[in-house]
């Protein structure tokens, strides 16, 4: 038996729940992700799941993410991630765009199987 789907509502739901506990870490520990290199760039890779928070939401609420609700995003998180440090606003924009990549990736990947299994119903002849 495949694995249910979440609905969208749930879907936006958690994803928003997730972006206001992440952005609250962030501004909370932004002394921790200030004091090291390598903390500012960890500062960056949480911010940039705050990117990836928002297109699950935006995901969840429309059907087909255009590219300027990409852009936002990648504006808001760079803005969010940069209130903790300027760098980690910096890492947090080519995080983000390792995961616009990544959605790309999967995307592809689910619509080739659908576009398969619709071509295979399509090319069955009927009497």
């Amino acid at each position: 038996m495949a694995p249910r789907q979440p609905s969208e509502g749930s879907t936006a739901l958690i994803s928003s729940i997730l972006w206001i506990i992440i952005f609250a870490l962030l501004n909370i520990g932004s002394s921790f992700f200030r004091s090291s290199e390598a903390a500012t760039i960890l500062g960056g890779l949480i911010g940039s799941f705050l990117f990836f928070l928002q297109m699950t939401f935006i995901g969840a609420i429309k059907r087909d993410v255009k590219l300027i609700e990409t852009v936002l995003s990648v504006i808001i998180t760079a803005m969010v991630s940069s209130s903790v440090h300027r760098v980690s606003g910096t890492t947090s924009i080519i995080f983000s765009i390792g995961w616009i990549f990544y959605f790309n990736y999967v995307s592809n990947k689910i619509y080739s199987k659908l576009e398969e299994t619709n071509t295979v119903v399509s090319g069955k002849k009927r009497k």
